[in-house]
């Protein structure tokens, strides 16, 4: 009985275990799963297949056919020899008068015996102490003080003469930058020749920051600022900001090639100021003459420099005397003579392009420079005739019927009706003996920022504001293009 019991448990056991080991391996499924049937009732057509065209052999170039010349730059056409122009530009529109500024708020003061003064600090015995600076120690304040004196100091240090030049934008904007701190405006002026706006800067904080003034002898209200920014040794650029723009603008600067330059003469050391344009050698160079009176530098430079801006060497010699310490200028007979010797100086540089050297008469300088025209027989003469200079001191009609180099007369000013007769003058000799005289009559009709800049040195800045530069610049170049049968 036990035995039978025991077999019967043996074999429940194993089957058991069999049907626990069998339930957990998972089996293929007998039944095939369902599938998705389609009914086809459209069939897409097969696209054909285009095979690709063979390509095709490149000609051969044929040599015997001629190249065609590129299209040549308009060139504009240059200014008559036979007719006088006048230039009759309108006035610009004038300004929008400025708002009245706001009345300020009442303030009250307060008394100074409400307010303590800070205590000295005392030393041991009592005393106020002292600060001792030795004489070979230079103190520092501020950003100086904190970051070093060899960074912020030094190395980002420029010199004010660098902030004066010719700046262009990229849309041919041109903001000239005029040295006139030793003149009788005492300041940098700036001139836009967009808005036709000329205006006085005052330094507002720091070195490089100035405020714009509403005219040249005014520094409020403020209207805009000037921010210089440099590149490595040089001031590259500045940040103008006006009244007159809804944003920033950004000039840059035309870096002319600038030299003072000394050379012996008969009397002695000549010093002079050589300007080139920034690139290149050959240059077309006119000497210019302003006469025996001594001028600023800063205003003469602003001149010259926009010469070179339109690729037109200068140089200009100081008349004796000038800037010596209880000396005066010298005679006429002087400047002729040290004229002679500066042209001849002028030609014989290698910048220069000898056979086209000219005499440039400013104002005072025309007459003196119609006498050196006939000694030194230079390329062409160009006379800018202001209201500075005296119809008396102008050469008879013999002398200047003598003349027979091309010559741009520039009559310009307030008061250019007086200059009729010579006018009438001119045009005979030009249309009786045939001599190569341009007659451009161009009264000042700038805007009221001009017309503010009266004085005896004026016209140095009305020369840059009403862009003389340009109009002479471009004459003397047409003369180098143009044929010699012209004159």
């Amino acid at each position: 009985m036990r035995h039978a019991l025991s077999w019967f448990l043996s074999l429940l056991f194993h089957a058991i275990l069999v049907v626990t080991l069998v339930q957990s391996v998972e089996l293929e499924p007998l039944l095939p799963e369902d599938i998705l049937e389609v009914d086809l009732t459209e069939i897409a057509e097969p696209q054909p297949i285009i095979p690709m065209p063979q390509p095709q052999a490149i000609p051969e170039p044929d040599p015997t056919a001629e190249l065609a010349a590129p299209e040549e730059p308009a060139i504009p056409a240059p200014l008559p020899m036979n007719k006088t122009v006048v230039l009759a530009d309108e006035m610009p529109p004038p300004p929008e008068p400025t708002p009245a500024p706001e009345p300020e708020p009442d303030v009250v003061e307060i008394s100074p015996n409400k307010t303590l003064e800070p205590e000295p600090e005392l030393a041991d015995d009592g005393k106020p102490k002292k600060i001792v600076i030795r004489k070979d120690f230079t103190v520092h304040r501020g950003h100086e003080a904190r970051f070093g004196r060899a960074m912020m100091g030094d190395y980002f240090s420029y010199s004010t003469k660098e902030f004066s030049g010719q700046f262009r934008t990229k849309d041919n904007r041109v903001v000239s930058i005029i040295d006139a701190r030793n003149t009788k405006y005492g300041r940098f002026l700036i001139y836009d020749s967009k808005n036709k706006t000329l205006r006085r800067l005052k330094q507002a904080f720091g070195k490089y920051v100035y405020t714009i003034g509403p005219s040249v002898y005014a520094d409020e209200p403020v209207i805009g600022s000037v921010t210089f920014l440099a590149k490595n040794d040089r001031i590259e650029r500045f940040i103008l900001m006006t009244d007159d723009d809804r944003i920033a603008h950004y000039p840059r600067k035309v870096h002319v090639r600038e030299e003072d330059v000394a050379f012996p003469s008969s009397s002695g050391t000549i010093q002079a100021n050589l300007s080139l344009p920034p690139y290149g050698q050959g240059h077309e160079g006119v000497l210019v003459i302003h006469g025996p009176n001594c001028v600023n530098p800063g205003l003469i430079q602003g001149f010259t420099r926009a010469l070179s801006m339109h690729d037109m060497a200068t140089l200009y010699s100081i008349p004796r005397g000038c800037f010596d310490d209880g000396a005066t200028s010298g005679s006429m007979e002087d400047l002729i003579a040290d004229a002679r010797t500066a042209f001849t100086y002028f030609a014989k540089r290698k910048e220069i392009d000898a056979h086209h050297v000219g005499i440039w008469g400013n104002g005072p300088g025309v007459p003196a420079s119609i006498r050196i025209a006939h000694q030194t027989n230079p390329a062409f003469l160009v006379c800018v005739l202001t209201d500075s200079v005296s119809i008396k001191d102008m050469p008879n009609r013999d002398t200047l019927a003598a003349l027979d180099m091309p010559i741009l007369w520039l009559f310009t000013g307030r008061k250019t009706a007086r200059w009729t007769p010579l006018i009438r003058t001119l045009e005979t000799c030009r249309d009786s003996n045939k001599q190569p005289f341009t007659i451009i009559v161009a009264p000042l009709k700038a805007s009221q920022d001009v017309l503010d800049a009266q004085g005896d040195n004026s016209g140095w800045v009305e020369q840059i504001a009403d862009d003389h530069a340009a109009l002479a610049t471009s004459w003397i170049h047409s003369l180098k293009k143009a044929p010699s049968s012209q004159f």
